[in-house]
């Protein structure tokens, strides 16, 4: 009788051995709340971007003459999130260095305080700011350090 339980002891702790083992680099935010209970709370992240999905992005740059008129570089899409109320800021970031430069644009989407209704909004982002040359050959829309979009097609207004 002792051997059939240590057997079966063992057959349990073989199978134990067979789980995944939680890899101590890796945080998933779990808190222990008391033995064997815990809670699990994601750690907030700056990287993360919270767009669902996003669409319809167009660039174009305004080379319109007349008094006072400047290069202007405009970027627009449609962006899903989460909640409504999030507020945009955008941010010029790294263009390379070639005869028609790839702009890359930084969207940061900052969440609303308190409570707010759990509801997929589309928001329509907008940028608008000074263009380095009359042609593009491209911009790309990151959002928490990764491309969200990339826009092949830069046309020009004259």
């Amino acid at each position: 009788m002792k051997f059939a339980m240590s057997l079966s002891s063992a057959a349990l702790l073989s199978l134990a051995a067979c789980a995944p083992a939680n890899d101590p680099e890796e945080d998933t935010g779990a808190v222990v709340v008391s033995e064997g209970e815990e809670m699990v709370m994601p750690a907030p992240q700056e990287t993360d971007c919270p767009v669902i999905e996003s669409r319809n992005w167009s660039a174009w740059v305004n080379a319109m003459p007349g008094p006072d008129a400047k290069l202007t570089l405009h970027v627009t899409g449609d962006v899903d999130l989460p909640t409504p109320g999030y507020e945009v800021s955008w941010r010029e970031g790294m263009a390379d260095r070639s005869a028609t430069p790839v702009q890359r644009l930084m969207l940061t989407l900052t969440p609303p305080e308190g409570m707010v209704t759990q509801v997929i909004t589309t928001e329509t982002v907008t940028y608008e700011g000074p263009a380095l040359t009359k042609t593009y050959g491209g911009v790309i829309v990151m959002c928490g350090g990764a491309p969200l979009a990339t826009i092949d097609a830069v046309v020009t207004a004259q």
